[in-house]
């Protein structure tokens, strides 16, 4: 998986590896150094590898794994 350097985004969101831990709270999703999404996680798996974004907006809620190089920040 790519890493991001900053440590925090410019919204103050630091990047979080426990995904399963992070249901019910609004996170940044990034893909190669680009915002992707911002929603509520609504699921996740025990692993801490997936997880179900309710996006804010129009876009339809949508499945993100860290094997696609996705990282999370919340």
């Amino acid at each position: 998986m790519k890493r991001t350097s900053a440590l925090k985004t410019n919204s103050g969101r630091g990047q979080r590896e426990d995904w399963s831990r992070l249901i019910g709270r609004t996170v940044e999703v990034w893909l190669e150094g680009q915002l992707v999404a911002t929603g509520e996680v609504e699921q996740a798996t025990a692993d801490d590898s997936v997880l179900w974004l309710a996006p804010w907006g129009v876009q339809r809620r949508k499945l993100y794994d860290k094997w696609g190089g996705y990282s999370v920040w919340a």
